[in-house]
């Protein structure tokens, strides 16, 4: 049993359990601490090698926190995250980094997260001399070799950030997360900023580069017609919950919780004469509750879910959810 539960663990990239992010909040003259925000509360999920896993939720529902805790960007204030078999929660920054070659980040703003004094070159030379992975004329040549799979040329290496569109800025940030050729890549809306248009070629990038380099993504938005492009599996998140898990096709088609359903009825559609399935409309003022979060918000709650904690229990096969009226 053992054996299996490892080769189970070894399908896994990325296997996150119970991880918990709060922030204190302090107050009077001795900043004591009064409470915490509790931006990341006791979430796990497990992503397979070479897939993508999308998180999604509103604005404030923790998952930009969660991938930057995975990252080591974010002190976590308990849980474990196993990448690779290993857990990084524990690390020293000095062990840190033969992690951050496997672990990259694309960024939501292509704009704010390049260095405007920096050249195209001198962004993407950077990841590769800190880790001393090349220098002289095979550095030139490999910065060339990442322009040219993003989509661009290598005569823009001279160039800096604010010649190029949104677009392209976008492209020379996936460039710099691919230098290091990285086992996983984390995508934090990476087309949110971007014209529509736009994101459609960057989303065909993104999968295209998946395919040539096997990599796996964690993908996050709150655009679920996004997510849905892109994604193998989805997790829906909620004031710092995971309220739903589901591969991405059953999530769209049977989703369970009300949030979620909630989430895809505001999904505009393409097709006017296309039938939307009706839910109701979302209560504007939230109610404080010991017991489910979306309570305060929920159409279909009552006494008892004021009072207790759903836990995230699997419905179906795969498919799990955190709702005691499902």
């Amino acid at each position: 049993m053992q054996r299996d539960m490892k080769n189970k663990m070894n399908n896994y990239l990325l296997n996150v359990e119970n991880l918990k992010t709060w922030f204190p909040i302090k107050k009077g003259l001795l900043r004591k601490t009064a409470g915490f925000v509790r931006a990341v509360d006791d979430i796990s999920f497990q992503i397979p090698k070479g897939s993508t896993f999308g998180l999604v939720g509103e604005s404030g529902s923790g998952k930009t926190t969660a991938a930057r805790t995975i990252a080591r960007l974010v002190h976590a204030t308990s849980g474990k995250v196993y990448f690779n078999g290993e857990d990084v929660l524990p690390l020293h920054q000095s062990e840190l980094r033969r992690i951050r070659k496997d672990i990259s980040m694309v960024f939501q703003d292509p704009y704010s997260s390049l260095n405007p004094r920096m050249t195209v070159g001198s962004i993407l030379a950077e990841p590769l001399k800190i880790h001393k992975i090349a220098k002289g004329s095979e550095l030139m040549g490999r910065i060339a070799t990442l322009l040219e799979k993003v989509g661009l040329s290598a005569s823009h290496i001279n160039r800096y950030p604010h010649e190029f569109s949104g677009g392209q800025r976008q492209r020379i940030g996936i460039a710099r997360a691919l230098a290091l050729e990285p086992k996983m890549v984390i995508c934090d809306e990476p087309v949110s900023a971007l014209d529509v248009s736009i994101q459609s070629q960057i989303l065909n990038l993104l999968k295209d580069l998946q395919d040539q380099f096997h990599l796996t993504y964690l993908f996050i938005a709150h655009d679920l017609s996004v997510v849905e492009f892109i994604s193998d599996n989805v997790a829906v998140m909620y004031l710092g919950k995971i309220v739903e898990i589901a591969p991405a096709p059953v999530l769209y088609e049977k989703p369970l919780h009300p949030y979620t359903k909630l989430l895809l009825s505001a999904i505009p559609l393409a097709i006017p004469q296309r039938k939307k399935t009706s839910v109701h409309a979302l209560v504007l003022e939230a109610e404080a509750s010991a017991g489910c979060p979306f309570y305060g918000r929920c159409p279909i709650g009552d006494d008892f879910c004021r009072k207790n904690v759903p836990p995230l229990e699997e419905k179906a096969s795969g498919h799990k959810t955190a709702c005691f009226k499902v």
